[in-house]
């Protein structure tokens, strides 16, 4: 499928940020639901709801399109953001959802590494310098004025960005034989397994009777905000918007977690950390904006 950004480019930009929004709120509010709910729990409770939704208003459509597509076509772009999903819940259970905001801003610079490992696509030395110097920020970033340590969560965060960096690029594959609609409902499908396999074989089931009603509305905000709406808006804006800038505008998010940790969650980075974090998205920007000064 071709993209037509044309005169309402703009309107494409505008629901990734508004998916920017919606992640921004729902991590702090992951937080606030893992008081009294498994990561792994809300993840399977979350998405399968979301894939009911999709199911029972585009089964028809799903059906028609799966049908003559080839798996190839589609189980990588739903594997690789099934398990960026898992391992990013995992991640906020295990770290600040300031540092996974910013973390999770990385694919970007992956996709480069992966385009050329998995797709076979030459790899531009022009990317590794910034790759360097996201080093040099994850390190002040994760030691945010202290002591540095790479804990557990930091670890699964950048798994999350690796995961989605692969969703990025097998999901502009995938949009070439689907539309957005049922490529979401693949994705969707995918991790609601995936998290129901891993939540019976490692969480006890029985702790779902002691969620609050609370931490239920949070994933009911999940569900419907930061996966039915959040997977359209951008699946539908890769039809329109080259995968770079859809990058770019995908920046705003670990600034808009960081603000609503802040206010949700009263998360504070230290001057050093605010530097590494900083750094972060200068290199993140500087991925999108310096290739495309090149080639104009």
């Amino acid at each position: 499928m071709e993209r037509h950004a044309g005169d309402r480019s703009w309107l494409y930009g505008m629901f990734i940020l508004l998916q920017s929004i919606l992640y921004g709120i729902g991590n702090p509010l992951s937080k606030i639901a893992f008081e009294s709910i498994s990561a792994l729990w809300c993840l399977a409770v979350r998405f399968g709801l979301a894939f009911v939704v999709f199911a029972l208003l585009f089964c028809r459509r799903a059906a028609i399109q799966l049908r003559v597509a080839k798996p190839v076509d589609y189980l990588p772009a739903g594997l690789s953001m099934a398990l960026a999903y898992i391992t990013s819940n995992l991640a906020l259970e295990r770290t600040s959802a300031t540092n996974v905001g910013f973390l999770m801003s990385l694919p970007v610079l992956f996709a480069p590494l992966l385009s050329s490992f998995l797709l076979r696509k030459p790899y531009k030395w022009l990317h590794l310098p910034v790759q360097l110097a996201v080093v040099l920020g994850l390190y002040l970033l994760c030691a945010n004025g202290a002591a540095f340590r790479l804990g557990t969560g930091d670890l699964l965060a950048l798994c999350t960005a690796l995961c989605a960096a692969g969703g990025l690029v097998f999901g502009e594959r995938a949009l070439k034989k689907l539309d957005a609609v049922v490529v979401s409902t693949v994705q969707l499908g995918v991790t609601a397994l995936l998290s129901a396999v891993l939540a019976f074989a490692l969480d006890d089931a029985a702790s779902l009777r002691l969620v609050t009603p609370q931490a239920w509305a949070v994933v009911a905000y999940l569900a419907i905000g930061c996966s039915c709406i959040a997977y359209v808006l951008q699946n539908s804006a890769l039809l329109h918007l080259e995968s770079r800038l859809v990058s770019l505008l995908q920046c705003t998010q670990p600034v808009l977690t960081a603000l609503f940790a802040y206010l949700l969650l009263g998360e504070t980075l230290r001057p050093t950390g605010l530097f590494g974090a900083a750094l972060i998205l200068a290199c993140i920007v500087a991925e999108n904006v310096i290739p495309a000064l090149r080639e104009g």
